[in-house]
């Protein structure tokens, strides 16, 4: 199989024709004149507009970075750029950064990643999106339809704050299912790795996840993408826009549906002889974006809907199938976020007003044990308003910012017929500054960061300094850091949970706490960019989940725990042409340091923590142009402890190969791109999470239609 990859690849790979088109446009400020000296490049040659905003540049390339000092910058895809481009007013940008290997960009933190879908690939949520680097893992079952949470750095994924232009998804301190926003949404996707809860607030030990949607695009068009794959997987998404004046207007509407029955393999200590199938596993959802947007001169306002709902089967861990095979949980979600932004030659000004409601029903009452037997719903309430406000010097830039949101959060068995409901309000100020220096002909950053959260009684203060210099040799050398401090209030699920008859919440948890460090540095040699990059970070209060003996053996979280994680990651990539080789690779050492009361070290000191794999590695080999490629992917996952103790043989390592190639037609107006993507080309039979097993080799295939006048 591998050698008729190989003979398939160098196939491909020689009837690749690269091909030059030449894009033109106009940069505009809010104000509505032409911007001049903006820069505008492919990652591997710059232009510049003229004194009216015109540029003309030609290019292979699948994207555009825009920028000009005082102005946010922008990245377009090249098939869908429409002029004139409108370039918001902004603190100084910063010096440039590769992302993935693939794409240069200009972040507001230092040292930050920006992930940009690559419209060709074929991806269906922000999970994909991100567990393409070794940076994040998870222990979700890798389907489509499937839950998907992810751990950012050795941390728990309760630990990574989520954003989505710019509101907390996770404010309550659960962790976060990615799979409810689909790739289609995503215009691209800020990480800020490490401390950052001055950037965010809450939850952001491990980092902050900053997902940006796609804003409404000027003139007008539409697209249907079909997709279908292994295990009767189907997905439908239907997207319409259009642009009149200053009004523009972005419609999205999707459905997908997965069995996922999959055939798995036993532990050998069954004594079983043939596999099983994985059954009552069946994942529906559907869900409705729309996306308003109104621009005149300096104001801008955006209005944002975000509808879904849900129906999944659980059939639960391999060991215990017979007690969920009739489990069922439906939900659905509303999201309502209103901007008013208001820009001038040196302030800039922002109000944002959210109200988000979540609502699922867990239903299992067929179930042969009585302990198993459940029925009840959740619901989630997180609304809040925010306002920020940003000053623009020569080389420094300062911003103010305050926050007010309320988190509400209520569970109702219906089978003991209690209930029981939680409240949070969370008032928050934070400050940030930067500046610019320039010592012998280096260029030298510094940003600090400072927030204030209060909240339940409780202050829980936060903040980030950073540095970056960029030396005076070579064509991109850069070293800088981070330091910070962050904290992550426990869950309201974790508090108010009143469980079954073996577990139950805990309302005197208290925050966790943690205080770490970055060094990292990059550079950039011709088409050869590479980057390294060390973490250290150390958690206090950490919330676990124990027994405690009280009428029987019952499950309570508390604040048992300390932990200590380091990181090494190195980056490489190097692009010739229309070839592209990326690799990432992290090692990963979290270690258990937890006390008893007495200050003794408890049963666990010292032991890794549990799905932490102490090495993680992806490389990617691409080849192509905006017509046809073909990409090669292989990821590795070592070895992981499934418990606390580490006495029982941790899960052994597993690899992946992935193979994929995509197609486009062009008739006119109208596009036509195939894509069809081979996963685990192997069939490699694995566990990521104790005894839940993974599929084995699936595909899918997909066509995506747009039109454009």
């Amino acid at each position: 199989m591998i050698k008729q990859v190989g003979i398939l690849s160098v196939i491909l790979f020689m009837c690749l024709i690269p091909k030059l088109h030449g894009i033109t446009g106009q940069i505009l400020s809010e104000a509505g004149s032409g911007i001049e000296g903006a820069s505008i490049t492919d990652g591997r040659q710059y232009v510049f507009s003229d004194d009216n905003g015109n540029f003309r540049i030609d290019t292979r390339a699948d994207s555009l970075q825009i920028s000009r000092i005082g102005y946010l910058p922008r990245v377009l895809n090249t098939r869908s750029l429409a002029s004139p481009i409108i370039l918001k007013a902004d603190t100084p940008s910063l010096e440039p950064i590769w992302v993935r290997a693939e794409y240069r960009t200009y972040e507001p933190t230092l040292g930050a990643n920006l992930i940009i879908p690559d419209t060709q690939s074929n991806l269906s949520t922000a999970g994909d999106l991100l567990l393409q680097s070794s940076s994040f893992f998870t222990t979700d079952t890798r389907l489509k339809g499937e839950r998907q949470t992810v751990s950012l750095l050795g941390s728990h994924a309760r630990h990574s704050l989520v954003l989505v232009d710019g509101v907390a998804q996770n404010a309550a301190g659960e962790d976060y299912d990615f799979s409810k926003v689909p790739v289609e949404q995503i215009d691209y996707v800020e990480i800020i790795k490490g401390n950052a809860s001055a950037y965010g607030g809450s939850a952001a030990i491990g980092g902050i996840i900053h997902i940006h949607t796609k804003e409404a695009l000027a003139d007008w068009g539409a697209e249907l993408l079909a997709e279908a794959g292994s295990f009767d997987y189907y997905k439908q998404v239907y997207k319409a826009h259009f642009q009149r004046a200053g009004l523009a207007a972005l419609l999205e509407y999707y459905h997908q549906d997965a069995f996922n029955d999959f055939y798995y393999d036993t532990p050998a200590f069954w004594g079983m002889d043939s596999p099983l199938r994985r059954t009552h596993n069946r994942k529906q959802s559907d869900g409705l974006f729309s996306r308003l947007t109104y621009q005149q001169k300096a104001l801008k306002l955006d209005y944002s809907l975000n509808l879904g709902s849900f129906a999944k089967e659980l059939p639960g861990t391999i060991n215990f199938l017979e007690l969920y095979d009739a489990s069922r949980l439906t939900g659905s979600f509303t999201q309502h976020n209103l901007r008013a932004s208001l820009a001038g030659k040196r302030w800039s000004h922002e109000l944002t007003g959210w109200n988000y409601f979540d609502y699922s029903q867990y239903r299992n009452l067929e179930s042969s044990s009585p302990v198993a037997r459940a029925h009840y719903n959740q619901k989630q309430i997180n609304r809040g308003l925010q306002a920020g406000t940003s000053l623009n010097l020569d080389n420094s830039s300062f911003r103010l910012l305050a926050e007010e949101k309320e988190l509400k959060y209520s569970y109702d068995n219906f089978i003991s017929n209690s209930k029981v409901e939680g409240r949070r309000l969370n008032t928050a100020l934070g400050f940030r500054a930067s500046q610019e220096l320039f010592p012998w002909l280096s260029i030298w950053k510094l940003a600090l960061a400072l927030r204030g959260d209060w909240s339940d009684g409780d202050f829980n203060p936060s903040w980030r300094l950073e540095q970056e210099l960029k030396l005076p040799w070579g064509e991109d050398i850069r070293v800088g850091g981070y330091l910070g401090r962050s904290f992550s209030q426990p869950s309201l699920f974790d508090m108010y949970w009143i469980g079954d008859s073996e577990t139950q919440g805990n309302p005197e948890l208290k925050s966790e706490t943690s205080l770490g460090y970055n060094l990292y540095a990059s550079g950039q040699f011709s088409s050869l960019r590479i980057k390294a990059a060390y973490y250290h970070n150390e958690v206090e209060q950490l919330i676990q989940w124990r027994q405690y003996y009280l009428n029987g053996i019952t499950w309570k979280p508390f604040n048992v725990g300390n932990a200590e994680t380091e990181n090494y990651e190195f980056d490489l990539n190097w692009q010739c042409r229309f070839l592209n080789l990326g690799g990432t690779l992290t090692f990963t050492d979290a270690i258990d340091r937890s006390l008893n009361p007495d200050g003794t070290h408890s049963a666990t000191y010292n032991k890794q923590l549990v799905y932490t794999p102490e090495l993680r590695a992806n490389l990617k080999l691409k080849a192509g142009n905006e017509i046809r490629g073909l990409c090669l992917a292989y990821s590795y996952t070592g070895e992981q402890y499934s418990t606390v103790d580490n006495l029982i043989d941790p899960l052994p390592a597993f690899d992946s190969l992935d193979v994929e190639s995509y197609y486009k037609f062009e008739l006119g107006k109208i596009g036509l791109l195939a894509g069809f993507k081979l996963n685990n080309l192997l069939d490699k039979r694995y566990d990521i999470y104790a005894y839940t097993p993974q599929p084995g080799r699936n595909w899918t295939a997909s066509l995506n239609l747009s039109y454009s006048p």
